[in-house]
């Protein structure tokens, strides 16, 4: 009875101080894999990663959102994102979209640390729960010759010091217009702002977006290139996707995108790279279904001088099945094969230390519950 009470009256406390005014919603998402590992088949003088067992935290999340009422029609929203690694005691970092804003019948302004519109759309379009783990389409998704030992390329990361805009829906369209500033610029460098602007169509089941970004990145923001290649002038990427969902709830997902990068290296070359990508999702049952993913990565466009290829690909395959609205498991197979100056690893749960040419290959099977 004694902690009862005594949890009655911290509850009423919380209640009564925090949430007077604002409508706050606890949220996330508890993720975990074991995984085989490995990445072999290096060029030149790379060293091979040889196989091995892990625990990997996909995407696991902690997150608060609120709003408001200013009357009118207006709201202040606010949300606190953070990344849990329920894998490692670590401290919760709120390095997910974290922002502050005002919505109304004019759409949506925030401010703060900010998925961009391209990011958006190559989340929407993976078919593995979550956007997430070694079998996402991030592994190759806005890079240039392959992301190294970084996570995620410069398009599909979240961007920091920036203000969006989300237009209201017409008929299920809508724009999303992103400015990303660069007051992390030094002196002598001619790093500045990144611009992002989308537009998504979403109505019934067809889902669809249309994206262009274009960034002059600080030293080292094009972390998406192999090592040793020398910042680029400026980068654009023109991302295109859409998905279309079976009344039996198949799913087929296509996706394009071009990435350009001038004066990419250090011959001063302008470059291009084409993605292109393909999956399927395949009920079996009410709580099953097979998921497919193929992703490639052309030729590298533009470059002089070079003998190499920095083609790629991923082929993931995987099956999900839902224990019940919130709770999944899941077994996923995921390569990805690059040719000798290609530098591709996944965008989450990166093997880290592949060298270029070698082939990112693992094994997974995992459960996430979401709240």
């Amino acid at each position: 009875m004694q902690k009862k009470l005594i949890a009655l009256a911290v509850a009423g406390l919380v209640s009564g101080a925090a949430f007077a005014q604002t409508n706050v919603t606890i949220y996330g998402a508890a993720d975990a894999s074991l995984e085989f590992v490995q990445a072999k088949d290096a060029s030149g003088a790379g060293v091979d990663q040889l196989n091995r067992f892990r625990v990997n935290s996909n995407s696991s999340i902690l997150g608060f959102r609120g709003s408001e009422d200013l009357g009118g029609g207006l709201k202040a929203i606010f949300q606190f994102e953070g990344g849990v690694n329920v894998d490692a005691s670590t401290a919760l970092s709120f390095g997910r979209d974290t922002f502050v804003g005002l919505q109304g019948g004019f759409g949506q302004v925030k401010a703060g640390l900010i998925t961009g519109p391209a990011r958006s759309l190559g989340a929407a379009v993976d078919l593995t729960i979550g956007a997430t783990g070694i079998g996402a389409n991030t592994a190759m998704l806005g890079k240039v010759g392959g992301n190294g030992g970084n996570s995620f390329g410069l398009w599909d990361t979240r961007r920091s010091n920036s203000v969006q805009y989300v237009t209201p829906k017409f008929g299920g369209f809508e724009v999303r217009a992103m400015y990303g500033a660069g007051e992390q610029r030094a002196d002598g460098q001619k790093a500045g702002a990144v611009y992002e602007l989308g537009g998504f169509y979403n109505n019934g089941p067809w889902y669809a977006g249309l994206t262009y970004g274009q960034a002059k990145p600080k030293t080292g923001g094009i972390a998406a290139v192999p090592a040793g290649v020398v910042l680029g002038e400026k980068a654009t990427n023109i991302r295109f996707a859409g998905t279309y969902t079976f009344q039996a709830g198949h799913k087929i997902a296509v996706l394009f995108e071009q990435n350009k990068v001038d004066q990419w290296n250090a011959g001063g070359d302008d470059v291009k790279s084409y993605t292109y990508g393909i999956g399927g999702k395949f009920k079996v049952s009410q709580p099953g279904a097979i998921i497919a993913q193929v992703y490639q990565v052309g030729k590298l466009k533009g470059i002089d001088n070079v003998a190499g290829d920095y083609k790629a690909n991923l082929i993931s395959i995987g099956y999900e099945h839902s224990l019940s609205k919130r709770t999944t498991l899941k077994a996923y197979y995921s390569r990805i094969s690059n040719k000798d100056l290609a530098h591709y690893n996944y965008g989450i749960g990166n093997i880290g230390g592949a060298a270029a040419g070698s082939d990112p290959t693992g094994y997974s099977v995992g459960i996430r519950h979401s709240f």
